[in-house]
């Protein structure tokens, strides 16, 4: 039975569109959105976001120099050229860290709405296990290495032996990231 009063299915769609159309639509509801985020997890905007940022991460730095100062050797530098030094380069990390620790991904622009669903993050993670092995794999043997060596190591020996530990990171996880990749690919 077709009345005069029923609309067709086609104008009912649209209809229905029309009205729930910002409740299927999630850029219509979704809050505005920046490349460095608009606002915290906890609610506050971008000046609370940058400022509790900065402020963390330069006291964090200023701390870790205050630490390294403590523990110099008197000739090494200059008593506040050292802090100064070692805020810079630790404040910049931490205001980083702390930046995507407070960030609300919901407001960054492009952000993957669950990354831990996506296939390049298992790439990640398998390979950040398998540098990891390969540290500690380096690890080992140096520790063996230093416990045969009678004589005291000198210290650019110890921090070429940390840089080597940090290369053979980098290369395994880029290794098996590449690996791991291929695999799902073929």
């Amino acid at each position: 039975m077709n009345n005069q009063n029923q609309k067709p299915a086609d104008a009912l769609h649209k209809e229905s569109t029309e009205i729930h159309g910002t409740m299927s639509n999630p850029a219509r509801t979704s809050p505005k959105t920046s490349v460095f985020g608009t606002r915290t997890v906890f609610g506050g905007g971008k000046v609370v976001l940058w400022s509790i940022s900065f402020f963390v991460g330069i006291t964090i730095g200023l701390l870790t120099g205050a630490v390294a100062f403590l523990m110099r050797k008197p000739t090494q530098f200059n008593d506040w050229t050292f802090v100064i030094l070692m805020a810079i380069l630790v404040g910049g990390c931490s205001v980083c860290f702390c930046w995507i620790a407070l960030v609300d991904r919901t407001t960054i622009t492009d952000a993957i709405p669950h990354p831990e669903e996506n296939v390049e993050d298992t790439w990640r993670t398998k390979a950040m296990a398998a540098a990891l092995i390969g540290i500690l794999f380096a690890n080992v043997i140096l520790v063996m290495l230093v416990a045969f060596y009678d004589k005291p190591i000198p210290a650019t020996t110890a921090a070429g032996a940390l840089l080597i530990l940090e290369i053979v990171g980098i290369v395994t996880g880029t290794c098996s990231y590449f690996i791991f990749r291929k695999k799902d690919a073929e």
